[in-house]
């Protein structure tokens, strides 16, 4: 193999695919990423068996070749060079790295000993612009849970309707569901696929602030292709839990409230928690007040306009499930929606109807 690339367009390769490459012990090939050069494409690849990452960098190729080599070590030395053209070089197992000023040899292992991440086409699939799923994927991904013993909620729902595409998770104590329109489909209205949510955060942080993402599925894959970079994942088999018949078709109390003002209150009354509960009580009459107390730290207590329609109603949250949702909500203000102090409780960005957040009680 020899390829001529910049620094700047291999660096930002590298920094796509080495994040999923990690330390394991029982494959430790799974460490490398496989630096491919064929058919005039020069394609970086990483995979951890669940997820596999392929990057399109922009380069000339004299001659084809494939070599693997650690992901850190080659992500972390080509960081610190100079942004000039690169020659990469293959030597039975070694990778030879040269500029006008330098020549390093990285070992590496056969290409041969690498997992196939395969090449998937077809199936049903959506358009969906880039931004916008970034800007959805973030405002739910938070609310999966990172527990294995319950497969489904360690991913993200995906519903598709004709013209829209849902998404929901959920890890049994707060929900988040986020909707979005797309821009083709060829899913009939109802269909729905769980997607891991380690792969979803991989999306998350590779996905730009412009142009479109193709998302297909083939068997029990699930792919995002993008211009010069392909993300496959397995799906999580089973079925999603009816998150719907949890969220309250009603309430007493609504609560309209100055976003930011409001995870000050929250953060302040948080210091003075209990150990291991992290519970806050919030009283909401004419204004809302937010207190907490511990025996062995004090007590706070603070009040904060807003706007109150209905019954006067309290319930205790615990606080770092109310600051995920605050935090992941762009609106000035949102809406507070209570029924009881022991049923679930919903907040909803003022003036986006299709979001919402919805936070189990801590029952006293």
């Amino acid at each position: 193999m020899r390829v001529i690339c910049t620094q700047e367009n291999l660096k930002k390769g590298l920094g796509i695919v080495s994040n999923i490459a990690g330390k394991n012990v029982s494959l430790p090939i799974l460490n490398n990423i496989l630096i491919r050069a064929k058919e005039g494409r020069l394609v970086l690849i990483s995979t951890n068996l669940d997820t596999g990452i392929k990057a399109v960098v922009r380069g000339k190729i004299e001659a084809d070749g494939e070599i693997t080599v650690a992901a850190k070590l080659f992500n972390e030395y080509v960081s610190l060079l100079d942004n000039k053209k690169l020659e990469l070089e293959t030597k039975e197992n070694d990778l030879i790295i040269k500029d006008d000023k330098q020549e390093t040899v990285i070992r590496g292992q056969a290409a041969e000993e690498y997992p196939i991440v395969p090449d998937v086409e077809g199936g049903e699939g959506v358009i969906i612009g880039s931004a916008e799923l970034k800007a959805a994927l973030s405002s739910v991904v938070f609310s999966a849970s990172y527990d294995d013993t319950r497969p489904e909620l360690s991913g993200v729902l995906f519903v598709f309707g004709d013209k829209n595409v849902r998404f929901v998770a959920t890890d049994s104590y707060r929900l988040a569901e986020k909707g979005i329109s797309v821009k083709s489909s060829q899913f009939k209205d109802g269909g729905t696929k769980i997607i891991p949510l380690r792969a979803l955060q991989e999306v998350v942080r590779i996905l730009e602030e412009s142009g479109d993402v193709k998302l297909f599925f083939s068997d029990n894959q699930v792919v995002f292709k993008m211009d010069s970079v392909t993300i496959i994942s397995r799906l999580i088999e089973g079925n999603y839990p009816d998150y719907k018949q949890i969220i309250p078709e009603s309430y007493k109390t609504k609560a309209e409230i100055e976003r930011n003002e409001f995870i000050k209150v929250v953060k302040a009354a948080s210091l003075f928690s209990k150990a291991g509960i992290n519970d806050i009580l919030i009283n909401i009459n004419k204004k809302i007040e937010v207190s907490s107390a511990n025996v062995n730290l004090g007590e706070s207590r603070s009040s904060m306009e807003a706007q109150v329609s209905g019954d006067k109603n309290s319930i205790v949250f615990n606080y770092k499930y109310l600051l995920d949702g605050l935090q992941n909500i762009t609106t000035r203000k949102i809406n507070l929606e209570v029924t009881s102090s022991d049923t679930p409780a919903v907040m909803r960005p003022v003036g986006d109807d299709d979001y919402l957040y919805l936070i189990m009680p801590i029952r006293q």
